[in-house]
Formats: C-alpha cells, structure tokens, sequence
C-alpha cells in the first residue's frame, strides 16, 4: 500500500420505508495506527459490522490492511440500518487495499457476512434489487439466497455464497452475469388443502356470497350459529381464488421478504391467506411503525385476511381497520414520516350474532336479551359495517348434513367450477378496468361507475329509490352498484339489471 493510501467506489442499497435509495460506499485505506470507521448517518448494526467484515476478510484468506480505514455511505443526510452494506465493505476494502484487481465499471453488492465469510440474504431484497434495476451496473453480485427475490425484481447478476467467491470473480476475470426473470410455471396450484365449498350443506346463501366476494374483491360479514361452519367457510374462499399473476408476486414477496425473521424464502403464486383472532395486537394487525416490519394486513395483500370470532375483537382493532379497507394501504409513521404500504385485500370477518350465539335460530333458542346484543356487537360499529360489501347468516345444520361436511363424503366438488367462474370474471374486470389502471369491481376508481360498470339508467334509478327509502347510505349505494356488476359478471352478461341490484340488497348488512 502506497504512503498516500488508496481510496475505492462500490455501491448497494437500502430501503427507505417501501422504496429503495441507491447508497454509494467509499472505502478509503490510509497508513497510520490501525482504525476502522463507518460514517454517513449509519445506526449500530452497520458500526458494528467491524467485527463481521474484518474476521470475514482473513476467514476467505486475505489480509486485513493495517491502517486507517475509513468507510462513508452516502447520501450521509439520510438514516441507514441493516447488515446488508457488510459485503460491499469488504469487496471494498479488498478493493482499496489492491488485495484483488479493481473493477472497470460500477459494481454493485449486498449481503450480510458471517464470521467465517460465508454470505447471507438480508430483508426488503427484492426492493432494493428493484432500485438497483433501474441503475447501470456494470458488476451486480448478490447472496444465493436471494434468489427468488433478483426473480420478482428482474435483474442480471451473479449469485454468490460467500465472500471469497465474490472475490474470485474479479482475480480470475470470470464475471459472467445471469438473467433473473420469474419461471411462469412454479406453484400454479395451491399446495395448501382448502375445503371445498360443496361442504357447505344447506348454506346456500353463503355459497352464492363466497363466490360474489372472490368474484369481485368484496369485503364480506359472516355471522351465524355456533358450530354452522363459518370457520370453515372463510378458509374455502381461498380454495376458489386464482393465482397470482406475474405482476402481482414481487408486490407479495416484498411483503414477505420485509420480516426480518426470514431467509432464503421462495416466491409462490400462492395467494395470501392470513387468519387472525381476538388476542392479536395493534402492532400485529398493522404493522411496526419502529421497525416498518409488516402486519397481518400488509402480509394479506393481494389475498384474504380472515377474521374469526371478531364481535370478540377489541372495538380499537376494528376501528384500525376502517381506513385500509377504504384505501386499500396501511401508513406506518416513523420519525415524522408517513410509510404508506399496499394492503389490496379481501376481508372475510365471522363470528357470533349474540354472546349465545343462536339469535338466528328458530324456535326463539336464544337466551340474550337485546341490550345484551346490542352490547355483545358494539365493537362493530356503523362505519365499519359501511366497508363491508356483502353479509350473510348461517345458522345451525342437520347431524347428517354436519358429518357430510366435516368428512366430504359423497359431495362432488364445486371449488373448481367456482374457481373457473371467479378467472373469467377476473378476465372480464381487467379487459373492462385496462384504462383506468386496472382493479376490480370492489376496487376500481371512476368518477362514473355506472357508466364505466355499464350500468342502465334506469337500474341506477331504482337503487336510488332503494336508497331513499332508507336502505342503505351513499357509500352502502356505491357498494350495491359494484355487487351487482360482479353478479352480472358471475353470469357473463355485459349489463346490470334490476335481478343484480335487487340480489345485492339482499346481501348487504342488516340488524347487526
């Protein structure tokens, strides 16, 4: 090493809130007393990467330089965290110290480094990869498990284990990037067991909902008797849900990949489906607004989130839920800054109608009074109720009927019929909605949605005057003219009729 030193540029990434911010690292090696220093606004877990990165360098064979070595990450203004800097400091010292020839382009790296030099995925991968796509690099190297996350960002690279193989590729000239797109045919079917909807004996309102809420992106209310399988019913809707699209899997596994607790995970065409219950937490539900680490809600993007036994739900936790189910996102506020993250999901809530449970029952079974209902559903207010699209009732069910459930035996399927019938709705809704960035009948935003849902005059006029006889509110009218366009859809027919609007009326919250 020369008496001036030698100064070296590489690159990498990290993420700020849902989006990623190139960082450019210089690693400066100068003669003196032996000292290590990270500057640029960085928080302990990248000080600390001292030890990481230098007990890495002798572990692959090299030398740690004695000197000053100083390495700034910049932008310098802007807070940074995570172990994900530790190879490109290492490539870069390397670099500077003239231990391994120096690259002729930009070279980018990421990946945390372990004692022994081996290299390891770090979250929010496929964000950052993202960012770098949009970026010339000439060199992209990355940990071999992130893979699945170079496939959801698109990228051309090269996958290494660890440190000593990310070095080689610039002592032996053998840099020869891959091409990362996603294989169009991994998980085309679920791998998860769902039951299938023909169990659902003498339910048949709640068929013919389950199959208008995935038909259309709907939020839906269940509520029944103890026993009426309601449970089992929220976890049929993910039985008769496509897969995900192309476009739609990064969006899900950046989700996934931002828990912290997660390595080398596997993107899947899988839809999300997320099962919550009355003990979850605030944090839990939402999301970390210290940590950004997602909540069930961001973790059901582009799938289902089941609540089970939610008149038990804390009326806090309900209330958190009015605002993404309208918007379809989550904020998260972090140091005075608001993170916004998708949240594009069905919500299927189930529970009881009264503390007993047998206030739909006939034969007067039912042991509560109506002020102990009425305080048994407080936590259900009015508001929420108005994001919820479609409500159905279930009540109890024969013994013979109640074994043909729980066994399946002699039922024909009907899961894959009702899925059919869901894809080509889903095709009709993304032909119809192409110009209005896309969506669904639950989703899209138009400031004409009867002419745009190729609704007739006349049928919008007779959902005003449905409305105007108290029926429902100006947001519960909106959510009428969507329902009936999917039944509409359910039956290939390219206009609304009265049947539509009258068939979602039937479906839309009452007496709770």
């Amino acid at each position: 090493m020369s008496s001036k030193g030698r100064l070296s540029k590489v690159y990498s990434c990290f993420t700020e809130g849902s989006i990623g911010v190139m960082a450019e690292i210089e690693v400066s090696v100068m003669p003196g007393i032996p000292t290590f220093s990270v500057i640029g606004l960085c928080d302990s877990s990248i000080r600390e990467a001292k030890g990481r990165v230098l007990t890495a360098i002798q572990s692959s064979g090299y030398k740690c330089p004695k000197g000053h070595i100083t390495i700034s990450i910049s932008p310098a203004y802007m807070r940074k965290s995570g172990s994900g800097f530790d190879l490109a400091m290492a490539m870069g010292i390397l670099f500077a110290s003239g231990q391994i020839p120096e690259p002729t382009g930009k070279a980018y790296f990421e990946g945390e480094l372990g004692l022994d030099g081996r290299l390891y995925a770090t979250p929010n991968a496929v964000v950052r990869l993202g960012c770098s796509r949009n970026t010339g690099f000439d060199y992209r190297i990355l940990p071999l498990e992130e893979e699945s996350g170079a496939r959801c960002a698109g990228i051309e690279g090269m996958l290494v284990q660890s440190l000593k193989e990310a070095a080689s590729l610039f002592e032996n000239g053998a840099y020869r990037p891959s091409s990362y797109t996603i294989d169009g045919t991994v998980d085309e079917e679920t791998t998860e067991e769902y039951p299938d909807i023909a169990c659902l004996k003498g339910q048949e309102k709640t068929k013919r909902a389950l199959l208008i809420t995935a038909a259309g992106f709907h939020n839906l209310l269940i509520l029944g008797s103890p026993g009426s399988g309601k449970t089992l019913a929220g976890r049929m809707i993910a039985g008769i849900l496509p897969p995900l699209e192309d476009q739609e899997i990064p969006e899900c596994f950046a989700v996934r990949d931002r828990a912290s607790d997660v390595r080398g995970i596997k993107y899947s065409r899988i839809r999300p489906y997320r099962a919550i219950g009355p003990q979850i937490s605030l944090t839990g539900l939402l999301g970390s607004s210290s940590s950004l680490a997602p909540g069930e809600i961001q973790l059901a993007n582009k799938g289902i989130l089941f609540a089970d036994e939610i008149c038990e739900f804390r009326a806090e936790l309900i209330q958190s839920l009015r605002t993404p189910l309208e918007e379809r996102e989550v904020s998260l506020f972090k140091n005075g800054t608001a993170y916004r993250f998708p949240a594009d999901l069905i919500f299927v809530g189930a529970g009881n109608p009264c503390r007993c449970g047998l206030y739909y029952e006939k034969g007067a079974r039912c042991r509560c009074t109506q002020t102990s209902r009425r305080n048994y559903l407080a936590s259900i207010s009015g508001p929420f109720l108005e994001r919820i699209d479609l409500f159905t009732e279930m009540r109890s069910i024969k013994r013979s009927d109640m074994e043909m459930m729980y066994t399946g035996a002699g039922l024909k399927p009907q899961s894959p019929v009702m899925k059919d019938i869901v894809r080509q709705a889903w095709d009709r809704q993304k032909e119809r909605y192409k110009d209005f960035g896309g969506g669904f009948n639950a989703t899209v935003k138009s400031a004409d949605l009867p002419d745009l849902m190729r609704i007739p005059y006349d049928v919008v006029g007779y959902a005003t005057e449905l409305a105007g006889s108290g029926m429902f509110s100006a947001r519960g009218f909106t959510k009428i003219l969507r329902c009936a366009r999917t039944i509409a859809d359910i039956d290939g027919r390219e206009d609304v009729s009265s049947d539509d609007v009258s068939e979602a009326c039937m479906f839309r919250p009452h007496e709770i």
